[in-house]
């Protein structure tokens, strides 16, 4: 069905669409069902509290679909999800089309292996060779240095510039390499009228500079009314003097959007996300821009960086699961193992409900031994999706016991967003069962080629 999104990594692994019905059900001894709304969330967690009703943007298609996968047990679960730091030490400055000549300054406090880069604007490569021939710049004393640094960059990058110009090729993108002599200070480049006409981007990099711009999100992920920033700060090995932020938000389809204040709190400095997007933002990667501007050790700075985050707008949750039980065949052998998911909907939407089964081995380890998922067309209201592990999945790897369900998930597959994921998965546990009385599933070359391959020989 075109609409279905695979849970399992490897495209090459046959998915089984199950259809449910004709087999012996135990009852659920071992698991009641167990409320999300307490659920102690781990790191990387999502988990949405008000719920929305809001139509969705995708084609929707209708019936409900099973779906089982092995895993290998050799592989671990994956580690927790958390926002990264990003860190840079570069800026970028830009002087806007149809502008009037300028001259702009560069505060280069490392020239050691800094790179000037100028990027005419447009997709025309003749008309911005001509911008560049418009553009000079000067070093800290004051001395032009862009021919100089424009030899140098085409050295380091092994570029043979009178060969290429000889053949008629052009580069629009000027790349100039600076150096220690040229010393640090402040670089002036001056834009003509020409090149100004055509616009110019100008980044700047200064590897070798311990004056550093970071970001880090509060969360990967934000729903409207949440408490989400974004950690800014500068970091040096000399003193900084003094420091102003600038922030503003890109749209999902990287249209700069919005300003976002920069408040103190304690020690360090956050953006403020969550306080200017509400229910009515789309849903989507957003990408948050920060500009930090100053001095430290008495040298001007200028630095960009850029991070994302996640923002949905829930239209529904995890209320409980549980009720966990065997499914037998006729012969009496265990053929599935089942989970039911009670759902909370505010709107029409196909949802997508995952999990992972996993098996304790003898040294207290948890692995992975089957993938399971499950979707559907619900409207409004409480709803049971039931993930459906192929025993014959979990029997591969000989693991027994109790299994238990991790990495438990909430997917819109009309937003396509994350709702809710606990990796957890409530700390339910199936019924104990002997890989004995798993009933064998059927070989596909997928499965044949991961056995040839001992994914699933634990003690090896």
């Amino acid at each position: 069905m075109t609409f279905h999104r695979s849970f399992v990594q490897s495209a090459s692994l046959a998915l089984a669409v199950v259809l449910l019905g004709g087999f012996t059900q135990e009852p659920a001894v071992s698991s009641p069902m167990r409320s999300a709304s307490g659920a102690t969330l781990s790191p990387g967690d999502v988990a949405p509290g008000r719920l929305y009703s809001r139509a969705v943007t995708e084609n929707l298609g209708k019936g409900l679909v099973s779906v089982s996968n092995p895993t290998s047990p050799k592989q671990p679960l994956p580690a927790p999800l958390a926002p990264e730091t990003r860190r840079s030490k570069s800026t970028v400055l830009h002087v806007a089309p149809r502008s009037a000549a300028t001259q702009l300054e560069l505060p280069i406090d490392a020239p050691e292996d800094a790179w000037v880069m100028l990027i005419p604007k447009g997709d025309n490569a003749k008309v911005g060779e001509e911008a560049l021939r418009d553009v000079v710049m000067f070093d800290s004393r004051g001395i032009r240095a862009d021919l100089k640094a424009a030899r140098a960059g085409n050295a380091q990058l092994g570029v043979d510039a009178e060969r290429l110009q000889a053949a008629g090729i052009t580069r629009p993108i000027s790349m100039l390499r600076l150096d220690k002599e040229m010393g640090r200070g402040a670089y002036k480049v001056k834009v003509g009228a020409r090149a100004a006409e055509v616009g110019l981007a100008i980044e700047v990099r200064v590897p070798s500079s311990s004056i550093e711009l970071s970001l880090t999100a509060s969360a990967m992920q934000l729903f409207p009314g949440d408490d989400g920033y974004v950690t800014v700060g500068v970091q040096s090995a000399e003193r900084i003097d003094h420091v102003r932020y600038e922030a503003a938000l890109y749209t999902p389809r990287f249209e700069r959007d919005r300003v976002v204040p920069v408040v103190k709190v304690g020690n360090e400095y956050r953006a403020m996300v969550s306080r200017v997007m509400n229910e009515r933002d789309e849903p989507g990667a957003w990408v948050l821009e920060v500009r930090a501007v100053g001095s430290a050790g008495g040298q001007a700075f200028d630095r960009l960086a850029q991070t994302a985050f996640g923002f949905t707008v829930p239209t529904a949750r995890i209320a409980s699961a549980g009720k966990a039980r065997l499914v037998r065949g006729a012969g009496g052998m265990v053929t599935a193992l089942e989970v039911d998911v009670v759902l909370e909907s505010q709107a029409l939407d196909r949802y997508e409900v995952t999990g992972t089964l996993v098996a304790t081995d003898d040294k207290g380890v948890e692995r992975p031994v089957a993938e399971a998922q499950v979707t559907d067309l619900l409207d409004t209201g409480s709803h049971t999706l039931t993930l459906r592990f192929e025993a014959g999945h979990a029997g591969l790897s000989k693991l027994d016991g109790s299994y238990a369900l991790r990495g438990l998930q909430l997917y819109s597959l009309g937003t396509n967003t994350l709702y809710h994921r606990l990796a957890s998965g409530l700390d339910i546990r199936m019924p104990a069962v002997r890989a004995s009385e798993l009933a064998a599933s059927e070989l596909t070359p997928a499965i044949e080629s991961m056995m040839h391959a001992g994914e699933f020989d634990v003690g090896r």
